[in-house]
């Protein structure tokens, strides 16, 4: 996979949206936008922006925070992701929301625009963080709000999966850089001129039903980029011997993984 951003952007863009239809199976989602949408704590009539807005695990939650009388526009680099969303906001007759096709690094909006701009799990694929960054504080109001969530480290007990998918040349590397780290986040929203910074911790033991549950996810993330390299003979051998793998951690009500996030929020603080 070439390190060129563009490609990777391409690469991203390809993938979401042909997972668009499978993705919004992932019951983890939902779960975690609603946190996301609490701790930002966005009051009624607010305009707010949902960069990667998915399937609508931040969207849906932040319209009902907004009501009537407030905004949420979601955008995705994925236009499948855009599309199917935008739909559903349809099928819901939410006239608060819209969803748009759009590159998080060079948003189309005025300056000052957005009361809060949210973020679910997807700052480590922006090629230019600094910029994105920056491009959410230009369209902030002034003391508007940011919220973000961040991935923390992985269930170690799962580490077999990339240890395969290396054995297997299944790797594909979309992420440009680890936000793991509350240091390393602090830094981040710190040098791009965010103040009054917060950062909380949320865990989650997810109990998947079956392996084809689990398969659905690690199939419908951007970890798909690399599964699709494989011939359909060997990606049959591959996920066969998954989930044999997984078969090994049943316990009596499933298959645990503990997912471990973060939650940082911080003001757009003018000198």
């Amino acid at each position: 996979m070439s390190s060129d951003p563009q490609n990777k952007k391409d690469t991203l863009q390809d993938v979401f949206t042909r997972s668009a239809s499978s993705y919004e199976r992932i019951r983890y989602f939902p779960i975690f936008g609603e946190w996301l949408v609490d701790t930002a704590q966005i009051p009624a009539g607010s305009k707010v922006l949902d960069v990667a807005c998915g399937r609508g695990a931040v969207l849906f939650p932040a319209a009902q925070c907004v009501g009537a009388q407030g905004k949420v526009v979601g955008i995705d680099l994925a236009l499948g992701m855009a599309d199917e969303t935008g739909l559903e906001i349809q099928k819901r007759g939410l006239m608060q929301a819209e969803t748009r096709q759009m590159d998080a690094e060079n948003l189309d909006f005025p300056a000052s625009f957005f009361d809060f701009v949210l973020c679910g799990f997807s700052l480590q694929f922006f090629p230019h963080l600094e910029h994105a960054l920056s491009e959410f504080r230009r369209v902030l109001k002034p003391s508007g709000r940011i919220a973000v969530t961040t991935w923390a480290e992985d269930d170690s007990r799962w580490d077999w999966f990339e240890d395969l998918r290396t054995q297997y040349q299944a790797v594909a590397k979309l992420g440009s850089q680890s936000l793991d780290k509350p240091e390393a986040i602090h830094k981040w929203f710190s040098d791009a001129g965010f103040g009054d910074i917060q950062i909380s911790t949320k865990e989650l033991d997810m109990v998947y039903e079956d392996e084809e549950e689990w398969w659905n996810v690690e199939w419908s993330i951007s970890g798909r980029a690399g599964l699709e390299k494989l011939s359909l003979e060997v990606l049959e051998n591959f996920k066969a011997e998954c989930f044999a793998k997984v078969q090994s951690q049943r316990e009596a009500d499933g298959f645990h993984y503990q997912l471990s996030a973060f939650c940082t929020t911080a003001k757009n603080v003018y000198e």
